[in-house]
């Protein structure tokens, strides 16, 4: 069990998120198969794709597969078992919190849990089970070997994405996601932050880099956090407040030295399919948000590869958070 604080809001879900692993299943191969032919235990893992950039996992509750998206495209999918009825998965999108390369349950009698990244209380990504059905209490069981990849490109902060149905990934270049009242000189100011710098680091389980921004329609704020902490809480403006924004995320690439745009992994959550995104859809929710020029700025300062920025309806206060986690989006079951 992760040793982040839990809130009583959310200390049932998470009490039976950790899973009894069984390490065999029908097989654990990788296949190069479509993602929709793959058997239980089977996937697929192609890192020469993309050899660097920011990495995010989309976990398909309805489809029981995972996606792994390096630098917006897609080096891998597997085959999982999420949390079966009475423990299912929380949907949401989260980021890894903590990294343990062998984690044992205290919950469920010391069982191994190999190749954990906690992204929500308890619940974590991990090598286990894979009947071809939903059977944690909670987790999301990969593949062994599947896992191990998976464990090799991530960080703390790297979005974890739960949704019931897949989600189209696709890329934005921007120059004011989160600025839309700033003239080219700010622009070109504000994005030299990020020359240099790279992904973030593993340090110890702890990552001092790691930044999360989640902006809040029905609170009207913008919260920023690095490596869990809260550094920014403040009201926001938002154009046409009485239409929804949406739930959507995004996961910076880089910056374009050329053109000074934001380089930035964009997913349409619940799309079903993964093969793309409405990029004006993307683009118009976040252009209506008016974020004060000191706040940007800050947030400039801070950005990196990988950073994440998340926008929903939904409140954004302590009372939806467990621990470091934001709970940002919940969907329906599927029907």
């Amino acid at each position: 069990m992760s040793n982040r604080a839990i809130t009583r809001r959310h200390a049932l879900l998470s009490a039976g998120a950790l899973a009894l692993v069984g390490l065999g299943g029908p097989s654990s191969a990788q296949t190069e198969k479509p993602a929709a032919d793959l058997k239980p235990g089977e996937w697929t893992w192609y890192p020469e794709r993309a050899l660097s950039g920011p990495v995010a996992v989309i976990v398909s509750l309805s489809d029981q597969l995972a996606f792994v998206y390096r630098n917006g495209v897609r080096i891998g999918v597997s085959t999982v078992s999420t949390g079966r009825k009475g423990y299912e998965t929380p949907t949401g999108v989260f980021t890894v919190l903590i990294k343990e390369k062998m984690h044992h349950s205290r919950a469920y009698n010391n069982a191994a849990m190999p190749d954990s990244q906690f992204f929500f209380g308890g619940c974590a990504l991990h090598a286990g089970g894979l009947p071809g059905y939903p059977s944690s209490h909670g987790c999301v069981h990969l593949p062994r070997a599947f896992a191990d990849l998976v464990f090799g490109v991530t960080h703390n902060g790297t979005p974890v994405i739960v949704t019931n149905e897949r989600s189209g990934v696709g890329s934005l270049s921007h120059a004011g996601l989160v600025l839309t009242n700033s003239d080219l000189k700010a622009v070109e100011q504000l994005t030299g932050h990020i020359a240099g710098k790279k992904l973030p680091t593993d340090r110890k389980g702890s990552d001092q880099d790691a930044l999360a921004i989640v902006v809040s329609g029905a609170d009207s704020r913008l919260i920023a956090l690095k490596n869990g902490e809260e550094f920014i809480n403040t009201a926001i403006g938002i154009d046409r407040p009485r239409f929804p924004l949406g739930t959507h995320a995004y996961l910076l690439k880089g910056v374009d030295a050329a053109t000074h745009t934001y380089d930035w992994m964009a997913v349409g959550l619940g799309t079903g399919h993964e093969e793309k995104i409405d990029r004006q859809r993307e683009i118009a929710a976040s252009a209506r948000l008016v974020i004060p020029p000191e706040v940007y700025a800050k947030i400039a300062r801070n950005l990196h590869p990988g950073a994440t920025m998340m926008i929903t309806d939904l409140p954004a206060h302590p009372g939806t958070r467990s621990g470091a986690d934001f709970v940002i989006m919940r969907d329906s079951a599927p029907a």
